[in-house]
């Protein structure tokens, strides 16, 4: 069973212009899956529509063989887990309060965090090495530390796909790598991660599977080392990019070069 599936999804503000447009895709299981596009491809409304968060004009939309809107809220959020690209910060809640919010799912949105759900927090800080900031008030971290901790409160609520809207924005490139490998750990234990990007060599590193969108359509789906190709690069981004794979410590490496 695929973890998720959407057949036939449109979706636009006018009738006159779509910003899906007729679009079927699968996603594979306990895999990391790279949505790769420009800006305004469609990739985060996409990702949105999957949630919930928005209705489609039409098609349909398939949670491990379910139809979406058949799916009650709470359920979903068992099931479904996003890390948004912006938050704003108000109030200014502790980090672990924070992060247990993803409990809320079992615990309900009013009701206090209980021992458990705060040592699942505490556990969902520590795999993203930010248990330190745990007492700190979530506004007086930094931009890329915020992240981290939004995507700590969507392991927290322990979902079985996690989906995530750019999630290296802001992070600088060290903790860009960490979370790359966290990713990848978390798909070999059995979590089927979507994310959208705008670093096709991210995609080369960590993804089993790559997505291709551009004005609103599906370009290419399949194997990662199978449509992340130069050909595919300059008619996606309308530049010469060289994809190069090399040899280190007995694995082959594949990465992104611009020709300027």
């Amino acid at each position: 069973m695929k973890p998720i599936e959407i057949k036939n999804l449109k979706f636009g503000y006018t009738k006159d212009r779509l910003i899906l447009d007729d679009v079927s895709l699968s996603f594979e299981p306990d895999t990391i899956t790279s949505v790769l596009g420009p800006n305004g491809s469609g990739k985060t409304t996409m990702l949105k529509l999957i949630l919930g968060l928005m209705k489609p004009a039409s098609g349909e939309i398939h949670i491990l063989g379910t139809e979406i809107k058949e799916i009650p809220l709470r359920e979903r959020a068992k099931l479904l887990a996003y890390v948004p690209q912006k938050h704003n910060a108000v109030f200014d809640y502790k980090v672990l309060d924070v992060c247990a919010m993803g409990r809320a799912a079992y615990s309900g949105v009013f009701s206090s965090a209980s021992k458990k759900d705060l040592e699942i927090a505490m556990e969902s800080l520590d795999k993203m090495r930010i248990a330190h900031l745990a007492e700190k008030p979530y506004t007086q971290i930094s931009g890329g530390e915020q992240q981290m901790v939004l995507i700590a409160r969507a392991l927290a609520q322990q979902a079985k796909i996690l989906i995530l809207d750019e999630p290296v924005t802001g992070l600088d490139y060290g903790n860009q790598i960490r979370l790359l490998k966290t990713l990848r750990d978390l798909a070999k234990e059995g979590i089927t991660c979507i994310k959208t990007t705008h670093y096709p060599e991210h995609a080369l590193w960590t993804s089993g599977h790559a997505v291709f969108m551009r004005n609103g359509k599906l370009l290419a789906s399949g194997k990662t080392s199978d449509i992340v190709n130069s050909e595919n690069l300059r008619a996606i981004y309308d530049t010469e990019i060289k994809v190069i794979s090399r040899p280190i410590d007995q694995n082959s490496v594949s990465t992104c070069v611009p020709l300027f």
